[in-house]
C-alpha cells in the first residue's frame, strides 16, 4: 500500500491492509505522519517502510509489483471526483484545500 496522506487516514488504511502486506508512507497530505505502533505491525508480519526513501532496489521491486498487480487488475484506484476540463480551477482547488478522497480526474471530452 503506498500512502501519500499520513495521518489518522492512513491509520484507518492500515487496519485495511492484509497481513504480511508492506506500507510505505512517502506524504504528508494529512498534516502528520500515520501513527501506527511498529510492534502492532510487525505483529501482523506488516513492513512499514516511512519517513525515510526506499533504496532504489526497494522502490523498483515495490514498483514492479504494483505493475504486475496492476495488469491483473488486482489493483482499484479509488476515484473520489471528476470535472470537466473546464473546471481544471476547482479541481485544484478542492485538492488544496484537502476536500478530496482518491483521485481527482479531470475529463477531456
Amino acid at each position: 500500500m503506498f500512502d501519500g496522506v499520513g495521518g489518522a487516514l492512513a491509520g484507518e488504511a492500515f487496519g485495511l491492509l492484509r497481513d504480511g502486506g508492506r506500507m510505505l508512507s512517502y506524504g504528508l497530505a494529512g498534516g502528520t505522519w500515520a501513527d501506527i505502533d511498529p510492534s502492532v505491525a510487525a505483529a501482523r508480519g506488516v513492513t512499514l517502510v516511512r519517513g525515510t526513501r526506499p533504496s532504489t532496489s526497494e522502490m523498483r521491486s515495490l514498483v514492479s509489483e504494483v505493475l504486475v498487480r496492476a495488469a491483473e487488475g488486482r489493483l482499484r484506484p479509488v476515484i473520489g471526483q471528476r470535472f470537466p476540463l473546464e473546471r481544471a480551477a476547482d479541481a485544484h482547488a478542492a485538492i488544496e484545500g484537502r476536500a478530496t478522497v482518491g483521485k481527482t480526474l479531470l475529463e477531456v471530452r
